[in-house]
């Protein structure tokens, strides 16, 4: 099993994330309406959408989201959040990321660093040639990714903290182009201390500028964060990429 798989089908990952800021998903809608303005960009697909923070989000806005990710656990909880809110204009499918739907979408987004996960160069490439895939031709591709320059100079190395029960320690480094966190729980509802690891390729602006072009993509606007600020390399928190097929 893949660490993805199974890291965010367990239940502590909610527990972890369970504050995450609803302010910033908010304003990722924000910067993603500026982009992708629901008048033009109707159907989207929210491509590794997790729980659903951010499709719901948007669907709330108007946008006529598909949210398709891996995690059986993320979609069960993505639907119930969104049938609790009595959101129609949402729909949950599983899927892997590499491999496309049958049907075409007005711009997919990939969103807080959903892209890098695998080990192989080819299969995050295979990635993106299913967007291409799924995408109409005149649909726009939106990824928000890591700072690839700052998270290497910039990397906490270790935090730690506690959530109801439970105490977490993270510690992170960096191996092979890869950044690894490695999340250590324990509580007193724990036999023994379980840990997890998350791992994400580090891929600069070049190489997604070379990638893209390759699968028919060309970059037509750059973020550095969720205010839609200028990307700078040596600054910025974020690289968010807005690309048009031409």
């Amino acid at each position: 099993m893949s660490w993805f798989e199974e890291w965010f089908n367990s239940p502590l990952y909610e527990k972890l994330y369970a504050s995450r800021n609803e302010e910033e998903a908010s304003q990722l809608a924000d910067l993603i309406e500026r982009i992708i303005p629901k008048e033009e960009f109707k159907n989207i697909l929210d491509l590794g959408c997790g729980r659903g923070r951010h499709s719901i989000t948007l669907a709330k806005r108007g946008y006529i989201v598909t949210g398709l990710d891996l995690s059986e656990k993320a979609l069960t909880t993505a639907k119930q959040k969104a049938a609790s809110q009595n959101i129609n204009n949402v729909r949950f499918l599983s899927g892997d990321m590499r491999k496309p739907l049958s049907e075409k979408f007005d711009a997919i987004v990939n969103l807080f660093t959903t892209f890098g996960y695998f080990l192989e160069d080819s299969e995050n490439v295979e990635v993106l040639n299913s967007v291409s895939k799924m995408l109409d031709s005149t649909g726009v591709f939106v990824i928000d990714y890591l700072n690839a320059e700052v998270v290497r100079n910039m990397l906490d190395p270790f935090e730690e903290g506690t959530y109801n029960q439970y105490s977490y320690r993270i510690t992170r480094y960096i191996e092979n182009d890869m950044v690894f966190k490695t999340i250590r729980f324990s509580g007193e509802d724990l036999d023994e201390p379980l840990e997890y690891v998350e791992r994400v390729k580090l891929y600069n602006l070049e190489w997604f500028k070379k990638t893209l072009a390759i699968h028919g993509f060309e970059i037509v606007e750059l973020f550095g964060n969720y205010k839609g600020d200028r990307f700078e390399s040596s600054r910025s928190g974020r690289l968010i990429i807005a690309a048009r097929k031409f």
